[in-house]
């Protein structure tokens, strides 16, 4: 073979090289594509039946309202705040049991590797406990749905008399109320802050919570003006922990002025106004 014909060769291994490159760089960049896909309807009916509160979306791009899909929750993630913004889920009957071994904290790797990394450490020393969102007695029910608690995206931190008083008799409050025949659907999140935790995670300066008690198995659209709602707005502070929650009840619209969000976006605006601007008195 001449010098010609093995220049002639190796120009063309080198293009088939190339074209086998950019062909997999196209399946690889599919595959990246297909993991951040919006979710189907039926999971976005199941876990936001009222709407989406801030239109959030699963696009990394969108890194301070990201929406994040898991077992049996669904939350908006902040990038910036090292936290949620805001957490939905449901609590049924079937949901409740009895008590399980506690797992360890655990960052969340289902956050888009772009994402900065929350670790339990980052909450060590603060002061501040990891409070959760979704209870972990909320999922005593399945042990895997017990587990996702315990991810970093469904902590945020709070002050002892608030997560361990406060926060925790509401908790209860509404896990009893699933005990006595209804389901509940919670949507809880923050707003403010106080400081930072390492330099990544933003403290709130106040915790909110709205729970919409439904029949067994409802569904938003069998909801009417009747429907009861309480909405929460806890400062997040010590020195709270003799206070009976009920005395941080406020409307749904307060919470919506504070935070931006259009919490039953998805029910006819008559019955919105109904169910947004009483407060809970029951």
């Amino acid at each position: 073979m001449n010098v010609l014909s093995i220049r002639v060769l190796a120009l063309l291994l080198l293009g088939l090289t190339a074209v086998s490159c950019s062909n997999i760089e196209q399946r690889v960049g599919k595959i990246i594509d297909t993991t951040r896909e919006q979710p189907d309807q039926t999971r976005v009916a199941k876990l936001l039946p009222f709407g989406n509160p801030s239109n959030a979306t699963s696009e990394t791009s969108n890194r301070n309202n990201y929406l994040l899909f898991k077992r049996s929750f669904v939350l908006s993630y902040n990038n910036d705040r090292g936290t949620l913004n805001w957490i939905a889920w449901r609590t049924t009957i079937n949901d409740l049991g009895e008590s399980l071994p506690r797992p360890q904290f655990e960052p969340d790797s289902d956050l888009p590797i772009t994402f900065k990394r929350i670790t339990p450490q980052d909450y060590s020393g603060s002061g501040y406990d990891r409070g959760h969102m979704v209870p972990s007695a909320d999922r005593f029910g399945d042990p895997q749905s017990n587990a996702e608690t315990f991810l970093t995206t469904n902590v945020v931190p709070q002050s002892a008399d608030l997560n361990q008083y406060v926060w925790e008799k509401l908790e209860r409050y509404a896990r009893g109320i699933v005990r006595r025949g209804s389901d509940v659907y919670t949507i809880a999140g923050v707003y403010g802050s106080r400081e930072r935790l390492n330099g990544k995670v933003t403290v709130p300066s106040n915790c909110w919570k709205i729970i919409v008690v439904l029949p067994p198995g409802g569904s938003a659209m069998t909801i009417d003006e009747n429907a009861r709602v309480i909405a929460v707005d806890i400062p997040n502070e010590n020195g709270i922990k003799k206070i009976y929650w009920q005395k941080f009840r406020v409307s749904v619209r307060q919470i919506e002025q504070k935070t931006g969000y259009n919490f039953f976006s998805d029910l006819p605006q008559e019955l919105q106004d109904k169910l947004e601007l009483r407060a809970d008195n029951y």
